[in-house]
């Protein structure tokens, strides 16, 4: 067996350049990623002073496309500034303003040789944010819209043990409303520095009633809860049988073609065949069918 010396190779890639053209793979994959952006925003400015935003939602970027692609991942976002860093590689800082928009009379543009930090109009994105990207998630829980901001509202359960769950904030908490199997209302509990609904929490789901103020109690401070409906309702279960559709529409009676689907024929059938057992029962007649039968088995 022929076994050649460690240093030999070391002597090999030193000497021939191509040798070590597979060390360059993770700055290709690094570059590619950052230009890979489904997201794309206009300048709105350049400036060399703005408030910074507040503890929590500025993040270190790997360039302007990555930051956008923040932007759209944490609604509400109407703009976002990249704070330029190293200028080789393009690097730099993200700076997000949840809920906020730009405000022209806190910009700066002077004090500075070189305006460093770029101002960007919100995203458009062909993709969608991955805080709202489930199937069963929808729009409406990009921009989250409280209808009550209170204190000392009880949760689902006594233990909050079956409908509570860590959020990254009221966007991901509608959607996680949404993505119930049911859930009539929320109410995110912000767990971080700034007591703000667009950062860290609980997500609290109410499977069923409505949100009750009378519940809350008197804040003495900022207010520690924000309640929100569910933005996005899901339709009534197609497992539903006829009789509990026509309850829940208020209806007495109604017609096949108001359902679809196998169980529709099912529902329709079997209706049909308490009706003839009722009638023939009625008539002192014993009959018994087959068909009538299976039909009642399967309800």
């Amino acid at each position: 067996m022929k076994i050649t010396p460690f240093w030999a190779n070391l002597g090999l890639s030193l000497l021939v350049p191509g040798a070590l053209s597979a060390t360059s793979t993770s700055s290709t994959t690094t570059t590619s990623t950052a230009s890979s952006s489904t997201c794309t925003a206009s300048l709105i400015t350049t400036l060399c002073d703005y408030p910074e935003p507040a503890d929590g939602t500025a993040v270190a970027s790997s360039g302007k496309s990555n930051c956008w692609d923040y932007c759209n991942d944490n609604p509400p976002c109407s703009f976002v500034i990249f704070v330029a860093g190293n200028p080789y590689l393009g690097t730099g800082t993200c700076w997000l303003y949840p809920g906020e928009n730009f405000d022209e009379s806190k910009c700066s543009t002077s004090g500075c040789s070189n305006p460093y930090l770029s101002v960007y109009d919100k995203p458009v994105c062909s993709s969608p944010a991955t805080a709202t990207a489930s199937a069963s998630a929808c729009a409406a829980t990009r921009t989250p819209s409280a209808v009550a901001e209170v204190c000392g509202y009880p949760p689902p359960d006594e233990v909050c043990f079956y409908d509570c769950y860590a959020s990254s904030g009221a966007s991901n908490c509608l959607s996680i409303c949404a993505e119930a199997d049911s859930c009539s209302y929320a109410v995110f509990n912000p767990h971080n520095e700034n007591n703000s609904q667009y950062e860290g929490g609980t997500c609290w789901v109410y499977p069923n009633g409505t949100y009750n103020a009378d519940d809350t109690t008197t804040c003495s401070g900022d207010a520690e809860q924000y309640v929100y409906k569910n933005a996005c309702p899901k339709p009534l279960s197609s497992s539903l049988s006829f009789k509990e559709r026509a309850s829940e529409t208020g209806a007495s009676t109604g017609t096949a073609t108001t359902e679809t689907g196998s169980s529709a024929a099912i529902d329709v059938a079997a209706s049909a065949a308490v009706a003839t057992s009722i009638k023939n029962s009625a008539a002192g007649l014993e009959i018994f069918n087959p068909a009538i039968a299976v039909a009642i088995l399967l309800l």
